[in-house]
């Protein structure tokens, strides 16, 4: 009898569809404290759990299923709001974000599911939609005409895990950019570093304001992280200092008793 070792098997039983779950993580102005948007992610519904590991986002990524993923995860994400009375609580200009591909923007499946999303809300919310720095590709004629579409509705765009590659520089000039969000390795400043990281994170901060682009930093973990990137400028913030990704069930009572 064949046996197959546990991660093949793993990988073989993720090629069915798997149980995608919307999980929402806060985005902070730390200079009024306030909720002002809100990062869709993707956690899977397993007997252990919701989780996410690296094998979930290999299946994630698959051209031929990711289109189907994120329409999941804007849809649920619309519909579990309104089952948890959280639609209507919502602000106008609250920004949900989704982290899609360069490929993506030109795909119809997403653009259906952006506009539904956004007829589930009373307010006019903002949808932005994430690339991911390492997935920055040229672009061709129907990603243009996808990012002419989404301006007329809109959607914004945000370039994220933005660290010192310059792979994000090409996409600033044919979308409407307006938000860098800085990766993990920017935000984790270490004391015995500061000052590397301080003249790091002003550059980017500089750069980003002669382009007109707003920054938001994720990763967040503590005060001292919190001070160093206020000081810098950054006013929008998310991390496990702030909250943990939260159910949407959950995400709804944190919006309604946050201060």
């Amino acid at each position: 009898m064949l046996i197959m070792n546990d991660t093949l098997e793993k990988k073989c039983s993720y090629n069915c569809e798997m149980d995608v779950t919307p999980f929402l993580q806060p985005v902070i102005n730390t200079y009024d404290n306030c909720i002002v948007g809100a990062e869709i992610l993707c956690r899977v519904k397993t007997k252990k759990g919701y989780i996410l590991n690296q094998l979930h986002i290999e299946e994630l990524e698959v051209p031929e299923r990711a289109d189907f993923y994120a329409r999941e995860l804007l849809l649920k994400t619309a519909e579990l709001l309104r089952k948890n009375d959280g639609a209507g609580e919502i602000p106008s200009g609250f920004v949900f974000s989704l982290n899609i591909t360069c490929g993506q923007i030109s795909s119809q499946t997403i653009r259906n599911a952006v506009v539904r999303f956004k007829s589930y809300f009373k307010t006019d919310v903002v949808i932005l939609l994430e690339i991911v720095e390492r997935n920055i590709t040229d672009a061709t004629s129907d990603i243009l005409n996808a990012i002419a579409f989404y301006n007329s509705i809109g959607v914004k765009f945000a370039i994220d895990d933005a660290g010192i590659n310059t792979a994000a520089m090409k996409f600033f000039g044919v979308s409407n950019v307006s938000i860098l969000k800085l990766d993990r390795s920017v935000t984790q400043i270490k004391e015995n570093f500061e000052l590397i990281y301080r003249k790091l994170i002003d550059g980017i901060v500089k750069v980003s304001s002669l382009c007109g682009v707003h920054i938001v930093a994720e990763g967040v973990e503590n005060q001292y992280q919190k001070e160093v990137l206020g000081n810098a400028g950054i006013i929008h913030m998310q991390g496990y200092f702030f909250s943990r990704p939260l159910s949407v069930a959950a995400f709804c009572d944190f919006m309604k008793h946050y201060r």
